[in-house]
């Protein structure tokens, strides 16, 4: 078994669910009392995040020093747990000579969709990854239709990430996103390019099917560090019923 490496913390919520569906997985796959196994660099979040209104030019370096100081440890895959930081990772990932497979969860996520025979997704994100327009371009290089929420929907769906992020997961917000859903009827599916949505989001309230970068990234890498990947199985997608706990 290969060691696969999540640089986290970005945010610690959602961090967990990596941790968890690898370990899911492995258990799927491997089945007796196997786990994967996991390098897990926990990062402080708050000098790449403080960033990213004011100083957006300065994260990627940042994120190249988290990202090499990681690989010192040898992990023999890595994926970065969080969508919005890919833009940065876009720019730095072939300075950095990186000799390990970089599980890209735009990528990945994309290219579940034209699996799906998925013409138009509809975008969900922080306010950032909606509007720059950087993770939709993973999907319109394949041919895909991207939609991007209203602007009230939008600071709704910012408002609440910014709450999950943090550790605040109040079932009402799972309410909250479910009537969102309902006013986008003309598309296939919906994409949660933010590693904290489905943590409020999940099948039970979306009217469309849903693709989940998180569990693409764990698919690719369990396939790489297990062997040959079962098919996906969409039964193992977190749910808002195991959460995190508020902050006091």
């Amino acid at each position: 078994m290969k060691t696969i490496g999540l640089l986290g913390g970005t945010s610690w919520p959602s961090t967990i669910s990596y941790y968890e569906k690898l370990n899911q997985l492995a258990q799927e796959q491997l089945g007796g009392n196997h786990s994967a196994e996991i390098l897990l660099y926990s990062i402080d979040y708050e000098s790449i995040k403080s960033r990213y209104h004011h100083g957006w030019n300065e994260i990627p370096g940042l994120l190249a020093q988290k990202i090499e100081h990681f690989l010192q440890k040898e992990p023999d895959c890595l994926i970065l747990c969080n969508n919005t930081l890919h833009r940065a990772l876009d720019r730095i990932e072939s300075k950095l000579k990186i000799k390990v497979p970089v599980f890209h969860a735009g990528h990945l996520a994309a290219e579940d969709a034209v699996q799906q025979n998925m013409k138009t997704v509809l975008l969900l994100g922080t306010a950032f990854t909606m509007e720059d327009g950087f993770y939709a371009k993973y999907f319109e290089a394949r041919g895909v239709r991207v939609i991007i929420p209203a602007p009230e929907d939008r600071k709704e769906i910012q408002r609440i990430q910014s709450n999950v992020a943090r550790g605040d997961i109040d079932p009402a917000y799972s309410d909250v996103c479910a009537d969102i859903l309902r006013r986008y009827r003309s598309i296939d599916a919906v994409v949660l390019a933010c590693t904290e949505l489905p943590l409020v989001i999940d099948q039970r309230i979306s009217p469309k099917p849903l693709i989940n970068p998180v569990d693409c990234q764990c698919y690719a890498a369990t396939q790489f560090a297990f062997g040959p990947a079962l098919p996906l199985n969409r039964s193992l997608e977190r749910t808002p019923s195991v959460q995190a706990p508020k902050l006091q």
